[in-house]
């Protein structure tokens, strides 16, 4: 039987780990290319270049009691004091995943935060939305 995905079944990991308070994510995945016609051709021709990814998310400003699901730890590789700057220790391993049951489509990837922005408005819940910028080859790609 066909299997259509809804918000409900998709998901994001840090580190291997659910973060069940994101409403939303999204993923774009896209390539360079590099033009290689030459002179007397009257068609473009064009070979594969570099390749790259990023995405955004939308997470509740939450933290669990225990200090689990904190929306703080993503928030504290962009928005933070460290004088030295962001370094190489501030990528994230996210995975993006939709599940049917006990079977999951996951896209692994570590990436930087490159932007994040907080809202509070009366009435509602507290959010966070988040950027990021893929780091090298994906490690999954499941879909």
């Amino acid at each position: 039987m066909a299997k259509f995905y809804t918000g409900r079944d998709g998901s994001l990991l840090l580190d291997g780990v659910t973060q069940a308070k994101v409403t939303s994510w999204s993923f774009s995945s896209d390539l360079e290319t590099l033009e290689t016609t030459t002179l007397g051709e009257s068609h473009r021709s064009y070979t594969p270049g570099v390749q790259g990814a990023s995405g955004s998310a939308t997470l509740l400003y939450y933290k669990a009691d225990d200090g689990t699901n904190d929306a703080g730890v993503l928030l504290k590789k962009l928005i933070n004091t460290n004088t030295a700057g962001i370094t190489d220790a501030d990528t994230v391993l996210f995975t993006l995943r939709y599940a049917n049951g006990d079977n999951f489509n996951d896209i692994k990837f570590n990436a930087y935060i490159t932007g994040a922005s907080l809202g509070s408005n009366v009435g509602e819940v507290a959010s966070a939305q988040i950027n990021f910028q893929v780091t090298g080859v994906l490690s999954e790609a499941s879909l």
